[in-house]
């Protein structure tokens, strides 16, 4: 997100301040980690001690987060209880449910009330749609990807084989849909529209489209390579 020398790997002794400065995405995770502003000079150690946070999960998602290019090595991954993951990954869906996506809409439907109700209705629909598609996914993950992950790491016994190979095909339909709404909201924003609300609206959209990037990198790196280890070493 900035140009500065990027910093080495996030550790635990690192402070959380000073790596927000260099990393300002990572403010975005606090909700989900229950980290509240305020905490000074706090190194993540203690801050993760003081708020019950696994640090091994909140150190493999910084870093996640904070390098593009960065896979955890197995030994690192299966460090972390997948338990600890999964809540993670509930804790994102809630928020991007409960408020990022409410958020975005309570802008739109303010900004698109003068709007010709052709591309009123066209925005709209089109946005809804893409909710409603995030929510399926998520659902679907919550109720087949999360049970059988937490069965494989139980050694509970199970005939159920792996059909996930397609996960992250949907997570990439996920990322193109959002910036096809993005394209469609460029194309169809009249001239005379609320320029200062819209803009707050694009800036509140381009955050999440990076932050959903994100989530979808930490699935990808993180979930999938759990359950192809669980699948090769448990059953």
């Amino acid at each position: 997100m900035n140009s500065k020398v990027p910093l080495t790997f996030v550790n635990a002794n690192m402070k959380l301040a000073a790596v927000i400065a260099q990393y300002n995405a990572i403010i975005t995770l606090f909700p989900r980690f229950g980290i509240a502003l305020g905490f000074g000079d706090k190194t993540i150690r203690e801050i993760c001690t003081e708020n019950h946070i696994p640090l091994p999960l909140f150190l493999i998602v910084c870093n996640v987060y904070c390098q593009k290019d960065y896979t955890p090595d197995v030994e690192t991954l299966i460090a972390c209880p997948v338990q600890d993951i999964i809540a993670y990954l509930k804790a994102s869906h809630e928020e991007y449910l409960n408020y990022n996506f409410p958020h975005i809409e309570s802008h739109m439907n303010q900004i698109v009330q003068d709007w010709d109700p052709k591309y009123k209705s066209l925005i709209i629909k089109f946005y809804t749609q893409y909710k409603e598609e995030v929510a399926q996914h998520f659902k679907f993950e919550e109720e087949e990807v999360f049970p059988y992950i937490s069965r494989l790491a139980s050694s509970q016994p199970f005939k159920a084989k792996s059909k996930f190979s397609h996960f992250d095909k949907q997570h990439g339909d996920i990322e193109d849909k959002l910036q096809d709404f993005i394209n469609l909201l460029m194309k169809y924003i009249p001239a005379n529209t609320r320029q200062r609300d819209m803009i707050d609206m694009l800036v509140d959209i381009f955050m999440l489209a990076e932050d959903i990037e994100n989530h979808t990198i930490i699935e990808d790196k993180m979930l999938i390579p759990y359950i192809k280890y669980l699948e090769n070493h448990v059953q």
